[in-house]
């Protein structure tokens, strides 16, 4: 494996800060996607792509945590799963003013995330003695046959953890630099372009006949909630996959490699806490602010206008250097060297 990446690849941050803001504009842009079309087209075209690729990513940068067997990285995961739904019932409780329901062992909402990257490493550990064709395969499969079953669903994030686990491990099996390289080169560049504006075009063209399977792309919910009944939910999933992962690499080669504003790639590198602080923010803001004075009447004909002032507000504040300290050092366990051995080459 490549040597090169030993040093932090500004490249990944600079896509990860345009990542992790969409990822805040989709969960605003939730707030108003049932009164709003626009709103609507807009948490459509996010959803499609912005997860899977954060997981992709994950998967790329993942390697040393299974190759080392790091099991003090794999319970941070589990700690900040802990930590962002406390966050979020707390949030709850201050505007609603009473205790909210609360589930340690079900999620369906952005805590998830974190616990799949504990269970993706999980499983990578002991997948990664087989075949990876062999393993990628079965996963697809996997995933095309837990879609039948109306009981897989939020517990343990079961349901997420099998339709986003192809992401992953096939990040997992590729090198982040030659990724880069190869998303770098001017005609791959000029075809993602190409590719989401047509994908974008069909989507809002399309959105009245599509727009249910917004629950197909969240990967949390079983075909019978799309298409009850029918039983070529698989071959929808497929096509699911290939939107993902179009729209996702489109949108990978699209972005630009270098950025002359410092605080793009570094806002980018803090995606982890942005990701944990944004939606405890985002319930206190509107539950607060916005429903109490009523703040989003000065934007009813430009909604998306006010969902991208609020995105980039929340995305701005959890960014701030000083929320660091919680995620790099109170949330993290002490890494011990002999946790496993280190293999020659690993990517972190």
């Amino acid at each position: 494996m490549s040597s090169a990446i030993t040093k932090r690849d500004d490249r990944w941050d600079i896509l990860k800060f345009f990542l992790i803001f969409l990822v805040v504009l989709g969960h605003i842009a939730d707030i108003y996607a049932d009164v709003s079309r626009a709103s609507g087209i807009l948490r459509f075209i996010i959803y499609t792509f912005h997860m899977p690729l954060f997981i992709f990513i994950s998967g790329l940068f993942g390697k040393r945590t299974v190759k080392e067997r790091r099991w003090d990285r794999m319970g941070f995961y589990l700690i900040l799963y802990v930590f962002i739904k406390v966050l979020s019932f707390i949030s709850k409780w201050i505007v609603n003013g009473t205790k909210p329901h609360f589930s340690l062992f079900s999620d369906g909402s952005v805590p998830w995330y974190v616990f799949c990257l504990f269970a993706f490493s999980v499983i990578t550990v002991f997948a990664d003695r087989f075949d990876p064709k062999k393993v990628f395969v079965f996963s697809v499969l996997l995933a095309l046959i837990a879609g039948y079953d109306n009981d897989i669903g939020d517990f343990l994030c079961l349901s997420r953890i099998i339709v986003f686990y192809p992401f992953y491990f096939a990040g997992y099996c590729l090198e982040p630099g030659r990724v880069a390289d190869v998303l770098g080169r001017k005609k791959y560049r000029i075809a993602g372009a190409v590719s989401l504006a047509v994908c974008i075009a069909l989507i809002i063209l399309l959105y009245d006949y599509i727009k249910d399977f917004k629950f197909m792309f969240s990967g949390r919910n079983p075909f019978g909630v799309i298409r009850a009944g029918w039983p070529f939910s698989s071959l929808a999933r497929l096509v699911c996959y290939a939107v993902s992962c179009i729209m996702g690499l489109s949108f990978a080669a699209v972005i630009p490699k270098k950025i002359k504003w410092e605080f793009v790639a570094k806002t980018g590198a803090r995606s982890v806490q942005i990701y944990a602080l944004h939606f405890f923010l985002k319930i206190l803001y509107f539950g607060l602010i916005n429903d109490r004075f009523g703040v989003e009447k000065l934007f009813v004909s430009r909604l998306l206008i006010y969902e991208i002032i609020v995105a980039v507000a929340l995305t701005a504040v959890t960014a701030l250097p000083f929320w660091s300290v919680i995620f790099d050092k109170w949330l993290r366990l002490p890494y011990k060297k002999n946790y496993g051995k280190r293999e020659p080459g690993s990517s972190q």
